[in-house]
């Protein structure tokens, strides 16, 4: 009976993960949604699908405060009660400022949770079982992402209140969450000598330059994301179905770059971000060139893999040392999701810039951005090399 009571508290928290992944599930949505309400900007209309990182970013910053006060368990609960409600809310909504509004709480609900989940797996499980959970939550994550992003692109094809339908995933987790998870008590909340020594540490020196790539990388990687739905039914050979497709192909390929970073980093090193940016240059190359969906599916394949070959990455790179850099790692989380929500008016703003009418004019020039941080890091990297160390 004790193993069964185990066995389901793991498989509640891992459910959970699943909905962390899942806010890009509506991205195939955008020509949908830009008919159904004709009247708001285009831009706007992309920002419903960003929005969720903003407040996603926010709730981040205020979990752990309120995981202190009401606890770790009531916490997540709220959370998950926050996107079941927003997330099925738009299934009965007509009206576009209450859409955005349940967005937004969709976001700052899976902010609430999604950093917690860590900690309550650490709570709970211990040695070689914690390290095979936390490998199992990645995998549900992107799980998660897969699975409701392909329900959303089959139902959309009734109407875009029906995609919406794809987050009933957050019932059963609610469910499962609050009947086998044990409570925590609120002193075991942040007290482990591991977060006090990492609490301390000081932040990295290039952590300005860390930010910077960041920004600029989300910011190109998600204006894929919200840009080609819109390339594809205007270039004629897609659909909100189709759109779908691309977007599930990146969960895929996200998912089997998370699997392979590991290993590549042993054996490449810094290298593992040139070859980040070449995956996510040849994805832009291949999605501008495109006319068929498989190929577009491709490139979102790649893009996938590059991005989670680069954020690993510089969660490594600023966490150097052994004891981890809470600060750091914060900070970084809070460009990422500020650069992904952002992106519909970093987009905006590129295209007036430069006068870019063509959206496969934009995704040349993402893949001449990404192209440039290639040559950009391969130079600097092999500079670090040569340079003498001390003795």
């Amino acid at each position: 009976m004790q193993n069964k009571n185990h066995t389901l508290m793991k498989l509640s928290i891992l459910l959970v993960s699943v909905i962390t992944a899942s806010a890009p599930a509506i991205n195939a949505n955008i020509p949908v949604l830009a008919k159904a309400f004709p009247n708001v900007p285009l831009a706007q209309i992309e920002l419903l699908t960003t929005i969720p990182s903003f407040f996603l970013m926010i709730a981040v910053l205020l979990s752990s405060w309120i995981a202190k006060r009401i606890g770790l368990k009531q916490t997540v609960i709220v959370g998950v009660i926050m996107t079941a409600v927003a997330g099925l809310s738009p299934i009965f909504i007509n009206s576009f400022s209450l859409l955005m509004v349940s967005r937004a709480l969709f976001g700052f609900g899976v902010g609430l949770f999604n950093s917690l989940l860590v900690t309550i797996i650490s709570y709970f499980f211990k040695g070689p079982e914690r390290s095979q959970t936390l490998g199992f939550q990645s995998t549900f994550e992107g799980l998660g992402g897969v699975l409701v992003t392909f329900i959303a692109g089959q139902l959309v094809q009734i109407n875009w209140h029906m995609s919406f339908w794809a987050y009933a995933i957050t019932i059963p987790a609610l469910i499962l969450f609050t009947l086998f998870v044990p409570s925590i008590p609120k002193a075991d909340v942040t007290t482990t000598k591991e977060t006090k020594v990492a609490s301390k540490a000081k932040l990295p020196k290039a952590l300005f330059g860390y930010l910077v790539m960041t920004f600029v990388v989300i910011t190109f990687h998600m204006i894929m994301g919200i840009k080609v739905p819109t390339l594809m039914v205007s270039a004629g050979y897609g659909t909100a179905t189709s759109a779908s497709f691309v977007i599930l192909s990146l969960s895929l390929g996200a998912m089997l770059g998370g699997i392979l970073f590991g290993r590549v980093f042993l054996l490449m090193k810094d290298y593992i971000l040139v070859i980040a940016f070449v995956f996510l240059a040849l994805a832009m190359s291949l999605i501008a060139v495109s006319n068929t969906t498989w190929l577009t599916m491709l490139g979102g394949f790649f893009t996938g893999i590059g991005a989670r070959f680069f954020f690993p990455w510089v969660l490594n790179a600023v966490n150097i040392g052994g004891t981890g850099n809470a600060l750091a790692t914060s900070i970084v989380l809070v460009v990422y999701n500020l650069a992904e929500s952002l992106s519909p008016y970093t987009s905006l703003l590129i295209q007036d810039w430069l006068n870019i009418t063509n959206l496969r004019d934009l995704f040349w020039l993402n893949a001449a951005v990404y192209a440039g941080l290639t040559l950009i890091l391969a130079i600097v990297i092999r500079i670090k090399q040569k340079k003498p160390t001390m003795a």
